[in-house]
């Protein structure tokens, strides 16, 4: 997703805080969430690494994917990695 260090995030992305009591960890799927949220309630669609049907994490490989192991669903094959780019892409830009 990066050509010639600039982002290629959408603003909303890039724009994009974790609350300031949140400890959940996007990279491991861990921690605490300050919101008691399943799922983070603002986090922008381009960076949700969840399948929408299943709930299997791609950017940790976890769950139970329903469409095979490995997934091959659609998700998982057309959006699935460019999400975890660009999770990758905002983590990093966080510091993280």
């Amino acid at each position: 997703m990066r050509s010639n260090d600039t982002t290629s995030l959408s603003e909303e992305a890039l724009a994009f805080p974790q609350c300031e009591h949140c400890a959940y960890d996007f990279r491991t799927d861990e921690g605490e969430r300050g919101c008691h949220y399943y799922e983070c309630p603002s986090l922008p669609e381009e960076l949700d690494v969840w399948c929408p049907t299943c709930r299997y994490n791609f950017m940790v490989h976890d769950g139970n994917p329903d469409c095979g192991d490995p997934p091959d669903c659609d998700f998982a094959v057309n959006t699935a990695p460019g999400r975890v780019e660009a999770l990758d892409e905002w983590l990093a830009l966080q510091g993280r």
